[in-house]
């Protein structure tokens, strides 16, 4: 079979249409994590975060013209390291291999001497490939078929760092840890205050939360900073998905010093353009959830033990939901992946690949 790789602008509808209907070939509809319109906004150069960087989307077409893997390279003015995303492929390394070829000739026009992936243009928006537990999904991980890290590595691209999700059982009644209650009786009497904020304090708390993340987060591999205003418009949607009593703020002498997230796990119902059929089983989901996923944890340093008194109060919640749950994406060596390690019954596994182009 013989290929072609072609770049394109916006203005190319058909290469447009081409890119955004990959996905839905390869995925079943029980699998699609995809969010076409996000897409469409970043091939346009009318998302949020647009102005901060240069799209170069991808493509590789076969002899009857039909996309058999694409991607999109992102390009931040004074930064070497350039961004492979939106990585999609059918199972085909010689097509892989050309798309990533492609990429790197653009990445080198561009002065850049790396490329890291996958990253869907931001850290704000998505990255990581999964390694294992394809029979398991959740709410907002990076979903993709089993052999794309392979693809990449094939085409020389080496791991560069690791990330893990555990999945956790119930927790029963039985289920103590000393320390960790012991911390959060600690971290109380201390002064400090743990609530759950409220649907008319969420505006308040995005804020609270936008104000530690952006910080606590930058050592992050592609991180960059954003504005208060671009945080709160790419997560306002969360109002719609939490349920309160699973999402804790911790507060010293008045300040947020440390936040935990966690949502019920909706699978993939919350992907694609949303029909009131959509929103109705988002609504029994977030009612009743039968598990839920710890999505983001933030503590300020000078604050030690805060992590374990915060993760204790959402095991108390946890406890009485009744429910399983995931603590999602957690980097490797972050103490917080130890955390309640007895009740964990398996272990999701995802990583970030670069490559040197000099």
């Amino acid at each position: 079979m013989n290929y072609k790789a072609i770049t394109f602008s916006c203005q190319d509808k058909d290469s447009v249409q081409k890119f955004l209907e990959l996905p839905g070939r390869l995925y079943s509809k029980k699998e699609l994590m995809q969010q076409p319109e996000e897409e469409r906004k970043i091939l346009e150069g009318t998302h949020v975060l647009s102005h901060y960087f240069t799209v170069f989307p991808l493509l590789v077409l076969n002899e009857q013209n039909v996309p058999v893997s694409r991607a999109a390279l992102t390009v931040y003015p004074e930064d070497t390291d350039a961004y492979l995303g939106f990585f999609e492929s059918e199972n085909d390394p010689k097509a892989a291999s050309l798309l990533i070829k492609e990429a790197e000739k653009i990445a080198v026009s561009q002065n850049c001497t790396k490329i890291t992936g996958p990253i869907d243009a931001s850290f704000w928006i998505r990255y990581r490939f999964k390694r294992n537990c394809f029979d398991h999904s959740y709410t907002g991980e990076p979903y993709n078929k089993d052999y794309y890290a392979a693809l990449w590595q094939k085409a020389g691209f080496e791991i560069a760092e690791r990330y893990y999700s555990n999945h956790y059982r119930k927790v029963k009644p039985s289920d103590k840890n000393s320390l960790f209650s012991a911390r959060l009786a600690q971290k109380r009497q201390e002064g400090y205050r743990i609530e759950s904020p409220s649907k008319d304090t969420f505006d308040k708390t995005l804020i609270e939360v936008y104000e530690l993340l952006i910080e606590l987060y930058q050592s992050f591999p592609a991180y960059k900073r954003i504005s208060r205003d671009e945080f709160v418009s790419l997560y306002s949607y969360l109002k719609l998905l939490i349920r309160y009593p699973m999402v804790k703020m911790a507060y010293y002498q008045g300040k947020a010093v440390g936040f935990f997230i966690s949502i019920p796990d909706y699978g993939n119902a919350v992907y694609g353009k949303l029909s009131l059929p959509d929103y109705l089983r988002i609504l029994r989901i977030r009612t009743m959830p039968k598990s839920y996923v710890m999505l983001y944890m933030g503590i300020d340093a000078a604050h030690h033990g805060l992590g374990k008194a915060l993760a204790e109060s959402i095991k108390e919640e946890l406890q009485t939901a009744g429910v399983p749950s995931v603590g999602a994406l957690i980097r490797h060596g972050n103490i917080n992946k130890d955390y309640f390690h007895e009740l964990i019954d398996y272990e999701y596994e995802y990583v970030l690949l670069r490559k040197s182009l000099v």
